[in-house]
Order: structure tokens, then sequence, then C-alpha cells
């Protein structure tokens, strides 16, 4: 695969290569069988400034509200939650195959060269392997993707109009050349490290064998849960996943209890961990008595004489799944962002967390789009770990 791979990064100019070789990366993260258009679709997104993002935002009336946006984003990630992922068999510690380039992906980057040549008719007598395709390009073919349409046509965007946008992009004056190290106009894709801040929607490498998988990453993804806590903005994670998040939360706030592995600071030592499901006993009343909460940490705090609280959300659900109409969700997510500042503008070390399926995060951003700034939020999406070897046949 290795060889075919670099015959057709050959066919791209840098920045439409860089773009696939994040997009591999992004499935061998996800342990993916395959390289689709839709983890190329979902690496052009990744860049807030990035062309296709920008595309969308002048093809879509509405798309310049962050929420637009965020549920494009979000609509790919369910999707890419979706594909079939590898039983691991041939990984061994630290290493990670390239998955290979699906037929629709491959069918995607032959037309983007057609495209290519039939545009620039000085390459047209040119040998195949001497066109470039430029990323506008790749960008035009991956939208024409039947997987990647559907996803946009969830978020309602069109692909034939964001088409239409870079193609018209096409024939207008070229702008001023971005900064070196940019691509497609502000896109840059983040190149993964070892240490320091990491794109938080980015899904970790699976590491060691098949059978220590699943606990090896979700002791990374509680590391980084707890570079999140140690931030002085939007400090408050939310777990976004489908099954794996409550595991990363009950690992992190294993840590916090016992004082290990949460930074040398000491800002998380000494905590209540205050679990408001348990607290309140039914979800249901939940939302009623969220009031009730600030009063409820104060206490635990003075009783104890802790250091500060961290607020075991649970299952986000609470919020959306009462009737669409009823103000009782407002009113929650309201009383939390109160009791946030409050404790915030007094000094008191009081920190949320909470978990949630990719829909149940998306409807909370749709019916309460403050609730993110609010309550100082960071989402982080969660993957799911391939089963252990043997569980399934290849």
């Amino acid at each position: 695969m290795r060889a075919g791979l670099s015959t057709i990064q050959q066919t791209l100019t840098p920045e439409a290569a860089t773009v696939l070789n994040h997009s591999i990366a992004e499935a061998g993260r996800r342990n993916h069988g395959q390289t689709t258009p839709l983890h190329v679709a979902a690496t052009l997104l990744s860049s807030p400034s990035g062309y296709l993002r920008q595309a969308c935002i002048k093809s879509h009336p509405n798309s310049s509200h962050p929420l637009q946006c965020r549920a494009l984003e979000l609509c790919f990630s369910v999707a890419l939650e979706r594909l079939p992922t590898g039983a691991g068999a041939n990984s061994g510690p630290g290493s990670h195959p390239d998955p290979p380039i699906s037929n629709a992906l491959m069918a995607a980057l032959k037309r983007a060269q057609a495209h290519q040549r039939r545009g620039c008719p000085e390459q047209q007598q040119q040998p195949l392997l001497a066109v470039k395709v430029e990323l506008e390009q790749l960008i035009i073919s991956i939208l024409d993707d039947p997987s990647v349409s559907r996803v946009m046509r969830e978020a309602s965007f069109s692909s034939p109009a964001v088409k239409a946008t870079i193609e018209q992009s096409l024939n207008s004056p070229p702008p001023p050349q971005p900064p070196t190290g940019q691509f497609g106009q502000g896109f840059r894709v983040p190149v993964p490290t070892v240490t320091g801040n990491r794109n938080l929607y980015a899904n970790p490498r699976l590491q060691g064998t098949a059978a220590g998988a699943g606990q090896s990453g979700r002791n990374e993804e509680a590391g980084r849960v707890v570079d999140i806590l140690l931030r002085s903005r939007k400090r408050n994670p939310v777990l976004v996943g489908e099954t794996e998040p409550e595991l990363v939360v009950k690992e992190v706030l294993k840590r916090v209890l016992e004082g290990e592995d949460i930074g040398d600071e000491g800002l998380l030592r000494n905590l209540q961990v205050i679990h408001l499901e348990k607290e309140f006993l039914e979800k249901s009343l939940i939302n009623s008595r969220i009031g009730e909460l600030a009063g409820l940490v104060a206490n635990r705090i003075t009783s104890s004489g802790s250091g500060g609280a961290i607020v075991d959300l649970g299952d986000l659900k609470w919020l959306v799944e009462q009737q669409i109409g009823s103000d009782s969700g407002k009113t929650a997510v309201a009383e939390m962002g109160k009791l946030v500042a409050k404790f915030r503008q007094s000094g008191e070390k009081i920190w949320l967390i909470g978990t949630a399926t990719c829909e149940t995060y998306l409807r909370c951003q749709v019916y309460h789009p403050s609730m993110e700034n609010d309550w100082d939020l960071q989402a982080v999406p969660i993957a799911n770990r391939a089963p252990p070897t043997g569980m399934f046949p290849r």
C-alpha cells in the first residue's frame, strides 16, 4: 500500500498531499479499515479558517453562525464513528499501519486529476504523473462523493452550492498568498505531537497490544482531560462519544480522588466529587433543582475542608430529553451558568465534567446555544475502541 500511496502523492500538490496524509492518520487513529472521502472532508473542516469551511460559510446564508458550522463538524464526527473498525490483529505495541485508500476515495482522486487536466490545457499533453492536483480540485471531487454529500445534507448544507462557491473563487482574481505553512486560504493541518497541546477533536492513537489497547487509550484520554481541567479557560470537559466517555470520566475522577497523575500544580488535589444524579436521585428532578446546587457545593466544601469540588454532570441527555417546549432545560442552563460565574468570581475552585453522545451534544447546542460559553465547556470527542483480538473474525 505504501508504494501505491507514494505514487498517488506524486499526483498531488504539497497542500493536497498533506491533507491526504493527515486523513490517513486520522483513519488510523480511529482504527478504521480504510481511508474514505469522509476522513478527507473531516480533515478539511478541522481548521476554523480552512478553504472548505470558508466555502461552506459563503454558500449558506446562516452558516456564519458558529452553531451551524459546529453542526456540520458533529455530523461528520457521527458519520466517522459509524464506520467499521478493524480488529487490530496485526498491530503490535506502538505500531499502527496506514489504512488503505478506499475505492470511493481513489475514484475521487482520479476525478480530481481529470478535472485538473481539463482546467489546465497546457497540462493535457504532459505525462499523467506530471499533473499536480491542487487543493481546490481535491475538495470539489470530495464534495462529489455520495457519502460526503449525504452528511452535508444532514447539516443543511448543499455540496453543489459549496462546489459552485469554490469554482467561482477559482475564476476570480487570486487573493494574496498566505504565509508559508498554511494551506488553502488559512488551512493548516495540526501536526500530531507527543507532548504539549494537541488537537482535541482528533481521536487519539490506539496503543499497545489488542488486549491492552482499551485501557491504554483510556489512560491517554484521561490525561488529556486532566490537562483541560488545569486550564484557566474552557476547563470544564464534556466527553463526546458513543461507548467510552463514562469509562474515561471514571478514570479521571479516580485520579482526582487518589491524587495521582493530576499535574504538579496541586490545583486538583483535595477536591470533593459531587455526582449530580446521585444527589438528586432522579434525572427528572435535575432540571428543576439545579438552583440548589450552589448551596450544596458550598456546604460540601465547607464541611469537608476541601480545596474545591468537581461536579459530575453525568450524561447530558437530561438537558434535552424533556419536551422541546419546556423551559426547565433553559432554566437549568441559566442556573448552572450563574453557579460557574459565582464561584469563578469568588475564587473558589469548582469544575464541571460530563458526557454526551454526538447526537445529544448537538441537540444541546441547538436547544441551548449559550451553554458552551456560560458553562465554560470544552468538548472532547472520545473514539470507540477496537474489540480484543479473536472477539470477532476478520
